[in-house]
This record gives structure tokens, sequence and C-alpha cells, in this order.
């Protein structure tokens, strides 16, 4: 009989590849979804679609299938701009709490929660997953709430679940228009005017889903799995997108100018109300130089493996072209 999985986050980026590789590997799935999703890419697989919210209790009671096998908690909010904090708390935790909840509730057997390497907070240094988190004293609230919402799903344990946590870098592929895929509009468009000075741990997004798989199956309960890329110059990463996609790079700008420009495109948001583009957490994140992300652990104990960022890149490139979403560059162009 087939495994039967339950996912949240299904619309998005890695939930819609961790949902190809869950029907590939023969199990079946039920993807929660809100009233107001896309569903475009959803509905080319045979998934059973639920209605629902991470936040809306009773809605998980009607959408959680009894005695799932495995649910696979991708759902997140990820603004990174502080007036967006009171609804990211009530999705990261609140969220979180409530799938752990109906899930025991519901008798799922194991419940793998996707966090992110945020949640180590504003640790320095080489960081692995024994190194203490400090995202509780974070003062960017996605970095606190992540931590929050690993606290929330490691308390399934105590209610009997096998519970592993995974935490993402940054993570890049295909199925994606929208997070670091959006950058190659932005490079288009001329919209980037500068590079920030910081690097990226960038993660391939099949390799990420894969270890959520790996996770689930070889795992130990209660622990936590960094499934951290390759260390990329944020400006390497940024050359390789206008590399593939015909764009001009831009060049790389100092930190302190990045900061102001965050605090001064807060300022317009609040006259506007339109949300910024950059913000002083941004500014922060992507200026920062003195940490690395190690997967020792998860290379051990799931078998997770790392491409290249050049690879990741590459096929969130592929994967725009083809749904037509962006311009193939011009042939005569060297690549």
């Amino acid at each position: 009989m087939a495994k039967t999985a339950f996912v949240t986050g299904g619309t998005g980026f890695i939930g819609i590849n961790l949902i190809e590789l869950l029907i590939d590997e023969g199990w079946q799935v039920t993807a929660l979804h809100r009233a107001t999703s896309n569903l475009t890419y959803l509905k080319r697989f045979p998934v059973a679609l639920a209605e629902g919210s991470i936040t809306d209790p009773e809605s998980l009671e009607r959408a959680i299938p009894e005695s799932t096998d495995v649910v696979f908690h991708v759902a997140g909010d990820t603004s990174l701009w502080a007036k967006k904090d009171a609804q990211q708390n009530e999705i990261n935790i609140g969220g979180t709490r409530n799938m752990v909840e109906v899930a025991r509730s519901k008798g799922v057997r194991t419940f793998v929660h996707t966090s992110s390497n945020s949640a180590w907070g504003r640790v320095k240094g080489i960081i692995t997953e024994d190194t203490p988190l400090e995202g509780a004293s974070s003062w960017i609230n996605y970095e606190r709430s992540k931590y929050l919402g690993e606290i929330e799903a490691l308390k399934g344990v105590e209610r009997g679940m096998k519970v592993v946590v995974v935490s993402p870098g940054d993570v890049a592929g295909r199925y994606d228009a929208n997070t670091w895929g959006r950058l190659f509009f932005l490079l288009r468009d001329g919209a980037v005017p500068a590079v920030s000075p910081g690097k990226l741990t960038v993660t391939h997004v099949h390799d990420v889903v894969r270890a959520h798989l790996d996770a689930a199956t070889k795992g130990r309960s209660g622990e936590r799995y960094l499934l951290a890329g390759e260390d990329t110059p944020f400006e390497d990463f940024v050359a390789e997108i206008a590399r593939l996609s015909g764009a001009k790079a831009p060049r790389k700008a100092p930190a302190w100018a990045l900061k102001l420009y965050g605090r001064v495109s807060v300022m317009v948001a609040a006259i506007t109300g339109r949300e910024p583009d950059f913000t002083p957490e941004i500014a922060k994140i992507t200026s920062e130089t003195d940490r690395t992300f190690r997967s020792d652990k998860a290379i051990r104990e799931l078998g997770y493996r790392i491409q290249p960022m050049t690879a990741a890149v590459r096929d969130n490139y592929d994967w725009l072209v083809k749904e037509g979403l962006l311009s193939q560059r011009p042939r005569s162009s060297p690549d």
C-alpha cells in the first residue's frame, strides 16, 4: 500500500517540488491550500486538494485524513518587513502549534517540520546542527518566529509523534518565480541598482526536498538537520543569474548604504502603504559575511548532498524559460 502524506505550503516553491518528488516515489498526497491560492502548478499532479488554513484548526480537522503516515509542514511566512510581524507570528508559531495538535489527534505517525537556518538568529562563525540556536533573541522577527515555530513542532515528540526538523539555507531551483527567482525579472528590468556585500548558502531545491523525504524515513525523532548549500558571495550569485539571462550585473554596495536604503524604503512605505522591496532586515541578512553553515549531521544520517550554486540557478533559469515567464537569452551571447 502506498504511503500517505499531507503537505502544507503545497502551492509554494519548496512545496511543489516536494509534492513532485512524493508523487514520483509513489506516495498518495493530500495538499492543503487556501481559497485564494494559485493552483496552476499543483493541479499538474495527481493530488487530493484540501481547502483550509494552518491558522484555522477547524479547517485542518476537515483537511487532514485520519492516520496519515507523514505530515510535511512546509508552509510559512518569510516576510522581512516589521509591519507584518504579527501576521508572521500567527502563521509561523500559531500555525505550527495548530498543525501539531490536529496531526496528533488524527493519528499522524511522523511530522516533518520545515524550519530555516534563520532559526539560529544572530550566531556568528561556523554553525552546525549542534550550535545552540539564538533565534529567540533576534531583532529580526522572521528569525525569532522560525525558532519559536521549531519549539512548537518539537512538542509533538511529547505527544507520541516522530518529529524531525529540517532547516534549509537559501533555496534556489525550479518552480521559483517569487523568491530568489524574482532576481531574474529585477535584473532584466534594471531594478537592482547594487548588490549586497554578504554571502549566501545556496541550496538546490532538489536536495532540500530529497532531505525532507529522507528525514521522514531516516531522521531521528526530536532532531534538527541543517540543509546548507554552497557558500556563495551574493555578488557571485547575482552575477550568475545575470550571465544566464543576458542581463547586466550590478556592482557591490557597502553595507552602510544598504542599511540606509532599507530605512528610507520603510519610511516611504509608511507613507504609500506599499510593501517595500528592501528593509533593514533584508539589509542586515544579505550583508553578513561572518557565518558559515555546515550540514555534517544531515550528510551523515540522511545522505544529504550539496550541488553547486550554478546548478540551482541554471535549473531556475531553465524552468522560467520553459514556462514562458522569461525570454531565453540571445544565442549570440557567450554562455
